[in-house]
């Protein structure tokens, strides 16, 4: 598993991504004539490539043979080194969406001396991610910092998305994080923001819950740990 997902760099990442043919294009639109393929990409099998939707989800990646008669809704491994190609393409474009946010678009808690560094999605009104936030000391004692994204689960414009935006638009965003995280409602603030674009990016990325945590290298563990469980993760990840 963890082979599989630090080889960030698969066959077809390598390979120039370029416009599909008529064949495959007139193939996919058989059978989804409303969506549009991005690019086409060579695969190490001969005959089939890999396709990518317009959408940029991440989950958005199939292939399909050059013909364009045959469309195929899975996963390739290769035997020899059990690599998953397929989760290497994913992997390596979760890395490039959660790193398009610098310091002045995320809420940080960093520990002092920090050996780890992780981007959790999140929603102020997500027990679990109430759960995590409480025990941010535990995870920055063990040198893991976290980068916050907002994903209000009941979605833009609802009263999660609304304090997300509220406590990124206080003085202090770190404290009003942790106000807002202990179930303080905060008087509603209203400022330039990037919790759309947070919440954009979580669709692409493929959260449907909270909290998501990404490592920079990709890793998605899609669910609440504790700081002692993430940091055997990430030792396993580095050792690697």
């Amino acid at each position: 598993m963890i082979k599989t997902t630090l080889a960030l760099l698969s066959f077809s990442s390598i390979i120039q991504a370029q416009q599909p043919s008529k064949d495959i294009e007139q193939g996919f639109k058989k059978l989804a004539p409303t969506a549009k393929i991005s690019t086409a990409t060579a695969t190490p099998i001969k005959g089939i490539q890999q396709i990518n939707l317009e959408s940029d989800n991440i989950n958005d990646v199939y292939y399909m043979t050059e013909d364009g008669k045959y469309f195929i809704n899975g996963s390739i491994t290769e035997v020899e080194t059990r690599q998953n190609l397929t989760e290497n393409t994913k992997t390596a474009k979760r890395k490039e969406i959660v790193s398009q946010f610098g310091k002045d678009q995320r809420i940080d808690f960093f520990p002092k001396n920090m050996k780890h560094h992780v981007t959790v999605y999140t929603d102020i009104d997500c027990g679990y991610c109430r759960k995590l936030h409480a025990e941010m000391k535990d995870f920055n004692d063990l040198g893991i910092g976290i980068s916050y994204l907002f994903w209000p689960r009941s979605g833009l414009n609802s009263p999660s998305f609304n304090k997300a935006v509220t406590a990124w638009c206080a003085v202090d965003k770190n404290e009003a994080m942790t106000q807002s995280q202990n179930g303080i409602t905060l008087p509603p603030k209203q400022c330039d923001n990037p919790v759309a674009e947070h919440f954009n990016s979580g669709l692409k990325l493929g959260v449907r819950g909270t909290p998501n945590i990404v490592t920079d290298e990709g890793i998605l563990y899609p669910t609440y740990m504790s700081a002692s469980d993430l940091l055997k993760r990430l030792e396993m990840v580095a050792s690697k």
